[in-house]
């Protein structure tokens, strides 16, 4: 069966967003392309999965991603990684938290308007 290895996402400012991410969630760089073309750098977690960053081509736009897709991280406690993020200056959507049994969500963007989710399942997808 395939997997996914990674997935990619535009930022105008590389260092900045490699850096909200290991600091703010955890991950660690893989490869730093940061002098490729395009510019970016790999960062990973500890299960394998790998987030790419890219640097944006000048002139194009960030994407409004309100439906379309976004970023899910894992964490062990929704609340107090909430309220880490939030600490750092990060808004919160309201509308789309969920908290139930089952599943703890809350949704937000990173520093380069990606939009992202903190999700606890009490059940692992595909488990």
């Amino acid at each position: 069966m395939s997997r996914i290895e990674h997935f990619a996402i535009y930022a105008s400012d590389i260092g900045a967003l490699r850096d909200f991410y290991v600091d703010a969630l955890g991950l660690r760089v893989l490869l730093d392309n940061s002098r490729g073309d395009p510019a970016g750098y790999f960062l990973g977690d500890d299960g394998g999965m790998a987030l790419e960053i890219i640097e944006r081509p000048a002139g194009d736009s960030a994407v409004n991603q309100r439906y379309v897709c976004h970023v899910a991280f894992g964490v062990e406690d929704v609340a107090a990684t909430r309220t880490a993020l939030e600490n750092r200056g990060i808004r919160f959507e309201t509308e789309t938290a969920v908290q139930n049994a089952a599943m703890h969500t809350a949704f937000f963007n990173d520093p380069e308007g990606n939009r992202c989710q903190i999700v606890w399942r009490k059940q692992p997808l595909g488990a």
